[in-house]
């Protein structure tokens, strides 16, 4: 909670991602069946941030210490410079008085294996493409089970999407999955960031290419 009102989205998306990105308040987009618009959310307050490190018995002289892990030599769509997003991202954990370490690997195979598969890591960046337009592709992927990269187990949550999975009704699911981000939201798996703008190149003689 107190890393959640230490970020300024805002200024992240300003500093570090593409133009027509948008700031997230849970993990999917607003163009997914399902979005929460009354979602609890987590506005940059570093006053708020540094009172409750200091109810978890955090203060200067006994910081919040963490590793940060993030990829380097690659570039994603949701994370196009790793290392500009984690010094924006540790300059602001930085003035609410938390430490972090970095700890950096090669995309792949040694990031992904190391975040996804083992608990052998701190915070860390990591993003999503959807695969196709579906609620459980999102939420479902991330939070449906025990993992090594969130580190919980909350099993309200895995049988809440296991309920939702099944429903054939897209308006029955959608209120099902908004009350699954509300229960996401109050549980502070993560902090979801941002939803960036992807970017397609293209030369002048090409006309209504679909994205």
């Amino acid at each position: 909670e107190a890393l959640s009102y230490a970020i300024d989205k805002d200024a992240l998306i300003s500093q570090v991602l593409p133009e027509g990105t948008e700031k997230a308040t849970q993990f999917m987009p607003d163009s997914v069946n399902g979005w929460n618009p009354d979602v609890t959310t987590y506005e940059y307050d570093p006053e708020k941030a540094r009172e409750l490190l200091a109810e978890a018995g955090y203060d200067e002289a006994n910081p919040l210490t963490l590793d940060f892990n993030y990829p380097v030599n690659v570039s994603r769509p949701y994370m196009p410079d790793p290392e500009q997003i984690f010094t924006v991202l540790s300059s602001q954990l930085q003035e609410v008085g938390v430490v972090t370490n970095p700890v950096t690997d090669a995309w792949s195979p040694d990031y992904l294996d190391k975040i996804t598969g083992t608990a052998d890591h701190g915070i860390h960046l990591l993003g999503w493409t959807g695969d196709y337009n579906d609620t459980d592709n999102f939420v479902g992927v991330f939070f449906g089970s025990k993992s090594a990269e969130w580190g919980f187990d909350n099993p309200e949550l895995f049988s809440a999407l296991a309920e939702a999975r099944g429903v054939s009704s897209l308006d029955e699911q959608a209120a099902l999955y908004q009350d699954i981000n509300q229960m996401v939201a109050e549980f502070i798996t993560g902090v979801p960031l941002a939803h960036p703008a992807p970017t397609l190149a293209f030369a002048p003689r090409v006309e209504s290419y679909p994205a």
